[in-house]
């Protein structure tokens, strides 16, 4: 058996140019090719990679020789784990374009996560050699060092380069940043980092460094005090926003490319950047009260006064955070994200109507924010629940209407990589009886590994639900495939072939196993009693759809099944008292008054 709205709802650059300028798609290649290019293309930009390399694939075959079709190739080959490929696609490119030398430096990258550090060396040798070092090339040789063990030569090769380079210091210290994070060597970037400092003081990136570093290392009160200090001494140099790059973007942590550059200033202030590494790594307390000393002094911005509303609700601190955000409503009515804050307080306190009521008024003011519309139709599937689950009636039709349209709305703007959006969607077109949109909504969300058994058997019911009983039972079968030990996926797999009529044994076998796992799981004694009752042998059936049941007095689906078995064993009196329970608990009504009026039958 299976439920409409499961618990899970509940918790819920591409590359470098070439030194010689590449020809145009639209005049050099092939129609064919270009077709299949910009289909590829644009799945790559989209950061479905997967179906990318499809598309790329088959235009590098017909046009092996189109810069733009190789590099968006070897990019997607090397993104899927085909580095070897993806290193043959680079060889021909370099031979065809020697003088270009970010793709030398592109080859030379592949090589090192291939294991080949001789090849990696010799091409940045040859840039060496012509005197084209860069703070890419520094990098790539600190991380061929750098798996090598040898974290002293990673870091005297940048140290060497601030005599070539003198203008990019500030990007060399930080490249010595990373190289003693990955080299295992935190505890001494402070010391490096009060170097840098010290020769270029009024330099932003390093600065953001400096905190961040303080306060990963735990060095609290010395991370607050390096931040009130930037905030005095060197916010007021950040330049006005019409003069300011994107590197005042605040970048993601954990990774070398995304590491502070050298130029980049806090969003806000190094003070609410420093909040937001707590809250990054799980120390909401201490990003509160940073924020809330903040607030205290009105020093608090639109986007930081979100985050301390935001994170107030997630410490339970309610009473607080309804203050904070009716302080952000007032000074900023027109923030949808305040409004949605509203909804996101109402529906921690289980108010989940009053959520709704909020997250219209925040689609009102920004119907764009793709967050804002997933949790609006998150709301309505657990408010309604009961009717969308329940049997048709005009006011559940009309919840269905309103939750369609909320939910193609929101649908429009969440990102193909943003899984668990992607599944909530699923969920949300499926009670609204768009079982097409929702197969394939459960479909993007199964590419997180994470989710992606519990969006393959919702997939397969979509299916079923369509009438493609062929390809609903070829995603089960993908699926016990790829989980043969999962209790849940032989269960789903047993019940599906249970509810066909099809292979009934090795139904039973499938749903045998899964409760050898799980001996009181009221829907795998469902599912074992269906069989039996497939099977004709009922009296089977009657004894585990009882314990069924027991489990689970409440469902509607184990009800019809129990009554079903009465029926069928001659128990009329005992089959309608149970298919009446079954459709006053929201069960199929035309479905069970048809039944009902058979067991009145003579």
């Amino acid at each position: 058996m299976h439920r409409l709205i499961p618990p899970l709802i509940l918790v819920c650059a591409l590359f470098s140019g070439a030194a010689k300028a590449a020809p145009s798609p639209a005049s050099d290649v092939p129609a064919s090719s270009a077709t299949n290019w910009i289909l590829g293309h644009r799945l790559l930009r989209e950061g479905d990679v997967k179906s990318a390399l499809r598309y790329l694939h088959l235009a590098y075959r017909s046009d092996p020789d189109q810069p733009l079709i190789a590099m968006d190739f070897q990019f997607a080959l090397a993104a899927e784990g085909y580095v070897s490929d993806a290193i043959a696609v680079m060889d021909r490119l370099v031979a065809a374009y020697p003088d270009s030398s970010s793709w030398r430096l592109r080859r030379s990258g592949l090589n090192i996560r291939a294991g080949q550090m001789d090849a990696a060396l010799a091409d940045l040798k040859e840039l060496r050699r012509r005197g084209e070092i860069s703070l890419d090339v520094l990098a790539t040789e600190a991380a061929i060092h750098l798996r090598q063990g040898r974290v002293g030569a990673a870091l005297d090769a940048y140290r060497d380069a601030m005599y070539v380079m003198p203008e990019h210091k500030a990007e060399i210290y930080l490249g010595m940043v990373d190289v003693m994070q990955q080299g295992g060597e935190t505890a001494a970037i402070p010391e490096l980092l009060e170097e840098a400092l010290d020769a270029l003081p009024g330099n932003p990136g390093l600065w953001i460094s400096y905190v961040r570093t303080l306060a990963v290392l735990g060095r609290h009160t010395d991370a607050l005090e390096a931040a009130t200090r930037a905030d005095r001494e060197i916010l007021p140099l950040k330049p006005p926003p019409d003069v300011t790059d994107d590197a005042m973007v605040p970048a993601a942590h954990g990774s070398r490319r995304n590491a502070p550059s050298a130029q980049r200033w806090p969003q806000d202030s190094f003070r609410v950047d420093l909040a937001d590494v707590y809250a990054r790594t799980g120390d909401l307390e201490r990003a509160v009260l940073v924020l809330e000393d903040l607030d205290e002094n009105g020093s608090l911005g639109l986007t930081a006064s979100l985050w301390l509303a935001r994170m107030l609700i997630g410490t339970g601190r309610h009473e607080e955070a309804a203050a904070q955000i009716d302080r952000i409503t007032d000074t900023w009515p027109e923030s949808g994200r305040g409004r949605y804050l509203q909804g996101k307080l109402a529906e921690s306190l289980g108010n989940w109507e009053g959520a709704i009521l909020e997250y219209r008024q925040a689609v009102r003011l920004d119907v764009r924010d793709p967050e804002i519309g997933v949790a609006l139709a998150r709301a309505m599937l657990v408010a309604w629940e009961p009717f969308l689950a329940g049997p048709r009636s005009d006011r559940a039709d009309s919840l269905r209407e309103e939750l369609h349209r909320v939910t193609m709305q929101a649908a429009t703007q969440v990102a193909a990589s943003d899984t668990p959006s992607q599944l909530i969607l699923g969920y949300a077109f499926r009670a609204a009886d768009d079982n097409d949109r929702a197969a394939w909504r459960f479909g993007m969300a199964a590419e997180d590994s994470g989710l992606r058994l519990t969006a393959y058997i919702q997939q397969s019911i979509c299916y079923d639900e369509m009438g493609d009983t062929a390809r609903a039972r070829r995603v089960l079968e993908r699926l016990r495939r790829e989980y043969p030990d999962n209790a849940e996926v032989a269960n789903s797999l047993g019940y599906f072939l249970a509810e066909k009529g099809a292979d009934l044994e090795m139904a039973e076998s499938l749903v045998r196993e899964a409760l050898e796992t799980e001996p009181n799981n009221g829907a795998f004694l469902d599912s074992l009693g269906w069989v039996y009752y497939r099977l004709e042998r009922y009296d089977d059936a009657f004894d585990h759809l009882v314990q069924a049941v027991n489990v689970l007095p409440e469902d509607p689906v184990v009800l019809e099944h129990l009554g079903l078995t009465l029926l069928a064993l001659g128990r009329k009196e005992e089959a309608r008292t149970t298919l009446q329970r079954a459709l006053a608990v929201g069960g199929d009504a035309e479905r069970l008054t048809d039944l009902l009026a058979s067991t009145r039958e003579d």
